[in-house]
C-alpha cells in the first residue's frame, strides 16, 4: 500500500510541474479574456425577492488544497500538492456545507476549483454547485489551460453565487502585465460583475482577485484603477455597487504575532487608499485574520496573519455589519468575511 501511494505521489508531482509549464507557455502569449471565458447556470426556481439590506460572503478557498496541514512551494514552502486526496476531500466537503449554511444573498469565491491535478482530482466547484442549486452560478477561470486534456487540464478561479435575480454578467479584464508566477505563470486576470436584484437601480456586485507577486505592488494598483474606473461607469447607471474578493493587500492594519521570515512576506503592502475615488469605503474586519502564510503548515502564532479579504463601498453604500469568522484556517489558507449592507 505505501508503495502504491509513492507512486501515485510521484505521477501527481509529475503532472502537476507539466501542467504548471504548459500553462505557463500558454500564458505567456495568451489573448485576453473574453466573455466566452465566462460560463453562467441559472436555477430553475424563482430567485429569492430582493430587500432593503444585501448580504454577501467572500472567501478564497485555496481550491481545497491549502487546509491547515498544507505549506505551497510559490509562497516559500516544499510542496507542489496537497498533504493528500483524504485531506483535499475534507476541505471540500466542509467548504461546500460551510457556504451553504451562510444563507448569504451573495457568494463570492476565489481559487474556485474543478476537479485536477493540483487538488488530487476532487471537484470543488461541484460539490458547491450541487449545495446552491437555487443560486445563479458564474464562473471565470483565471488560472486555466485551455488545449489540455485531463489529467492534465486546469479550471481554478472565480465563482459567484446568487440566489437573489441576476440580471447580467460581465467579465471585466485586468492588466496582467508584469505578474511572474514561480517565475514565468501567469494568471488571466479579470473581475466578474454581476447586476443584481435590488432597491432602486439595483446592486453590481463584483467579484475580484488581485496579484500578488508583484513588484513593490505596481501591477495591483493599475489592477485597482482599472477596476474603479469600470465600477465608476456602473454607479453613472445609477446602480449601487459593491466589490468584494481577495485583494492581496492589507485592508487593516493588524500585529498578530508570528515567527514568519521577512523573505516570505514580500508580497505584503497595504491597500493604496489614495486610489479610492472621493465618498468610497473599505470595509473589512480587523479582529479576525483572513490569511495565513504558507511557508510552513498552519501553526497559531507562527505562520504570519492579517486581512487582505473584504469589500470596497460606493458612496451610496453603507455597512450594517462586517465581520470575518476564525475558522482556524482548518480547510483553507483564507477565511470568509460576511458583510450586510444597506442604500445610503
Amino acid at each position: 500500500m505505501k508503495a502504491r501511494r509513492r507512486i501515485i505521489a510521484a505521477l501527481a508531482l509529475f503532472l502537476i510541474r507539466g501542467a504548471y509549464a504548459c500553462a505557463s507557455i500558454q500564458a505567456t502569449g495568451a489573448t485576453p479574456s473574453t466573455a466566452t471565458d465566462l460560463s453562467i447556470v441559472r436555477p430553475t426556481t424563482a430567485p429569492a425577492s430582493p430587500t432593503d439590506t444585501l448580504s454577501i460572503v467572500t472567501w478564497n478557498l485555496g481550491y481545497a488544497g491549502l487546509g491547515r496541514n498544507a505549506d505551497f512551494f510559490a509562497d516559500g514552502g516544499k510542496a507542489y500538492l496537497p498533504p493528500g486526496r483524504a485531506d483535499t476531500k475534507a476541505n471540500r466537503d466542509a467548504i461546500a456545507a460551510w457556504l451553504a449554511a451562510s444563507d448569504a444573498d451573495v457568494i463570492l469565491t476565489q481559487e474556485n476549483a474543478s476537479a485536477s491535478v493540483v487538488n488530487w482530482w476532487v471537484d470543488l466547484k461541484g460539490a458547491i454547485a450541487s449545495r446552491l442549486p437555487d443560486h445563479t452560478q458564474a464562473f471565470y477561470a483565471d488560472f486555466r489551460t485551455r488545449w489540455l486534456p485531463p489529467p492534465l487540464r486546469i479550471r481554478n478561479g472565480l465563482a459567484t453565487y446568487s440566489r437573489l435575480g441576476v440580471t447580467d454578467v460581465q467579465l471585466w479584464p485586468l492588466p496582467n502585465d508584469g505578474d511572474p508566477y514561480d517565475g514565468a505563470l501567469r494568471r488571466h486576470y479579470a473581475a466578474v460583475a454581476a447586476r443584481i436584484d435590488g432597491p432602486g437601480g439595483g446592486w453590481t456586485v463584483i467579484n475580484v482577485h488581485l496579484a500578488a507577486f508583484d513588484e513593490g505592488a505596481a501591477l495591483r494598483r493599475r489592477q485597482i484603477s482599472t477596476l474603479l474606473q469600470h465600477a465608476q461607469a456602473e454607479r453613472a447607471l445609477g446602480r449601487r455597487v459593491v466589490i468584494g474578493g481577495d485583494w492581496n493587500l492589507r485592508l487593516a492594519q493588524t500585529d498578530n504575532p508570528h515567527t514568519t521570515e521577512a523573505r516570505y512576506l514580500f508580497w505584503v503592502h497595504d491597500f493604496p487608499a489614495d486610489l479610492l475615488p472621493e465618498g468610497w469605503t473599505i470595509a473589512a474586519d480587523s479582529t479576525v485574520a483572513t490569511v495565513r502564510t504558507n511557508e510552513r503548515p498552519y501553526r497559531p502564532a507562527e505562520n504570519y496573519t492579517t486581512v487582505i479579504d473584504g469589500f470596497l463601498l460606493a458612496p451610496d453604500v453603507e455597512v450594517v455589519r462586517v465581520a470575518g469568522t476564525d475558522l482556524a484556517f482548518e480547510h483553507s489558507d483564507h477565511q470568509p468575511v460576511r458583510v450586510e449592507l444597506r442604500p445610503r
